[in-house]
């Protein structure tokens, strides 16, 4: 990794994310750090999620840079060493005295004071997120209670990700949740906010709508000033891990995006329930930045690292918490559970119990057109506030569909449509995948996922066909007449892809089952018996003719094309454009990579062949990397 500060600094304290490939790194090992000047550098890790074999898939690191001069770039090398268990000292009371104060529409002022709740929590070791030589962090939740009468509001929380250097300083997440699941009478809730800290105004947020079933945050500084710093990832490690798909680090991100990136963020409303530039009406029709396996700020910021792609993406994950999906069960204090409460229903179905509505949104929240928002700002950052976001979505995702449907504590996604089944099973296995091991919901995540993979391999794994499956190996939509969603489908397989590398149970299996369709469309044998690799990609694909599926390639092309003649490659025109980054082409072309990458039955034949017919496409993938996958 490497780190660059604007001034001259000692002692710089840098928490981040940090993944790891499958067995580079035992869970019985610890890890050392020397930055490119020889010093030795404090380091912790904390916060440790496992691959399948037990060997460490991602943590949360924080370390002290010794020294760093002005706008100097240092590397920082980290290894493997012996596991310590290095003595701690915090203070019993540190000079943090926070005080959070709301007041409401109606004249009501709310106030939190936690302070004595951060020293029960650091005198039990209780609430510890973060614990080490560098770092100690507490998860401090504060009611906020009415000033003049000394009852907690109802709905209104304040949850105080409180971190403490050994450097002195004290990095404080405020994060402000109305989302209570169960609770009767939810509803918005208009105020302002003023944060202080030993009397120092460190925030005044102007009156706002906080909508019911959100959240919002923002990180605050006290005892010395933020670090100046600037953290990035060695990239061709972090995604050799297998931590996301390999997107292509050799393109260049021309400086005209970027800075267009910062224009078009500055131009949206980034405050609290603001949506910047995420599209609230998720089930409407048309292509948009954050549908693709990441959004398009995110693929930029993965191949560039440049400050303003991260504020892109930092901004729009953040955006993503203003969102009616974040369901807090107050028995638990974590996300909704369909295991807890199998007939529980938060969109669709009758609810037992019975989830209290109220409030108002501009969302309208859909699994279908849902796009990966905090999974990987949390791998970046190692930031709590982003691996609850990544929980919430998941958790909603699977308890939106009607208990009946979903087959109720089983999560399952099968009501969706498939796109709809690709990115839902993408957000369970991004929280099966980051959430710590010793997080309360990580068994959760894995059991839900597993599920899906059962019901996936007895839905479209080999031998299988039916309404949902064709004997071709084409995944039918349950809403379109027998058709299938052809870039569905590739996005479907992109996700069996990445669960393969990464050795999700049944994952290759059902790959390989539906790569007879989506793969096998894109091979010169598969032209000679009478398909078109050029009309390959594509939208809405017939399946049958008349009451009987076709199970011929040429009779597949000939109830789809008709006599439509067959091109040496994707010409421009062609309804799955391929000289766009956001068309269908870009999305198979993506598919086809991943599926490369794990190893599926003749992805690399008919990934080479794909690329050879599309290549006006990669000029674009420099603007819109969303689908820029190659192969590792």
């Amino acid at each position: 990794m490497e780190v660059t500060s604007g001034s001259a600094q000692t002692n710089l304290p840098i928490t981040f994310g940090q993944p790891f490939r499958s067995g580079d790194l035992a869970t019985s090992q610890g890890l050392r750090a020397q930055d490119s000047a020889g010093n030795t550098v404090p380091l912790q890790m904390d916060e440790v999620s496992t691959h399948t074999n037990g060997s460490v898939r991602f943590a949360v690191l924080s370390a002290s840079v010794p020294s760093l001069p002005a706008n100097t770039a240092r590397i920082i090398n980290i290894y493997p060493a012996t596991k310590t268990t290095p003595s701690v000292s915090l203070p019993a009371s540190p000079a943090w005295n926070l005080q959070v104060t709301a007041r409401l529409s109606d004249g009501t002022t709310l106030v939190a004071n936690p302070q004595q709740a951060l020293q029960q929590a650091i005198a039990a070791g209780s609430n510890r997120r973060l614990h080490g030589p560098v770092a100690s962090e507490f998860n401090i939740v504060a009611p906020m209670v009415n000033q003049s009468t000394g009852a907690a509001h109802p709905h209104l929380m304040a949850r105080l990700h409180t971190r403490l250097y050994q450097s002195g300083q004290i990095r404080t997440d405020v994060v402000m949740e109305n989302n209570w699941a169960l609770k009767s009478s939810p509803a918005n809730v208009t105020y302002s906010l003023t944060v202080t800290a030993n009397g120092q105004t460190l925030l005044s947020q102007p009156s706002f709508t906080h909508s019911s079933k959100a959240r919002w945050h923002k990180v605050l500084w006290s005892g010395g000033a933020a670090p100046n710093v600037r953290v990035r990832h060695n990239m061709r490690y972090f995604l050799d891990s297998g931590a996301t798909w390999n997107y292509n680090l050799g393109l260049t991100i021309p400086e005209t995006v970027l800075a267009a990136e910062a224009s078009n963020l500055a131009k949206v409303n980034t405050g609290p329930m603001g949506t910047a530039m995420l599209t609230t009406n998720m089930p409407g029709t048309g292509g948009r930045a954050e549908i693709a396996p990441l959004p398009r700020w995110t693929a930029m910021y993965l191949i560039s690292q440049d400050d303003r792609a991260r504020a892109s993406m930092l901004a729009n994950a953040d955006a993503a918490a203003s969102a009616p999906v974040h369901y807090r069960d107050e028995a638990t204090d974590q996300p909704i559970s369909v295991i807890k409460y199998p007939n529980i229903a938060v969109r669709y179905g009758s609810s037992s119990p019975s989830v209290p509505s109220g409030g108002s949104s501009s969302w309208t929240p859909d699994i279908a057109h849902q796009g990966s928002y905090a999974y990987i700002p949390y791998l970046v950052t190692g930031d709590a506030f982003y691996l609850d976001e990544m929980m919430f979505w998941a958790a909603w995702n699977i308890a939106a569909n009607d208990p009946a449907y979903r087959q109720s504590s089983k999560g399952l996604l099968m009501p969706e449509q498939v796109r709809g089944q690709a990115w839902g099973i993408r957000s369970i296995a991004e929280a099966a995948f980051a959430a710590p091991d010793s997080h309360p919901m990580s068994s959760y995540f894995d059991t839900i996922l597993s599920n899906n993979m059962s019901w996936a391999l007895d839905t479209y794994g080999p031998g299988k066909s039916g309404a949902l499956f064709s004997p071709m190996g084409a995944l039918i939509s349950q809403y379109n007449n027998n058709q299938s969603p052809s870039y569905e489908s590739d996005f479907f397989a992109t996700v069996m892809s990445w669960l393969a590398e990464n050795n999700v149970t049944n994952a290759s299996t059902v790959l390989n089952s539906v790569g007879r369709m989506q793969i096998d469309r894109f091979l010169a044998t598969t032209q000679s018996a009478g398909f078109c690799t050029s009309r390959a990609a594509g939208y809405w694909l017939q399946t049958k003719n008349g009451s009987s599926f076709v199970n011929s390639w040429a009779d597949f092309y000939k109830l789809n094309y008709g006599t439509t003649a067959c091109g040496t490659t994707a010409a421009s025109g062609d309804p799955a454009y391929p000289d766009w980054a956001g068309g269908y082409a870009a999305v198979a072309r993506g598919m086809l990579a991943a599926a490369k990458n794990a190893g599926a039955t003749n992805a690399s034949t008919a990934q080479a062949r794909w690329v050879q017919f599309t290549p006006n496409l990669d000029p674009d993938f420099k603007n819109d990397p969303s689908y820029a996958i190659v192969p590792r």
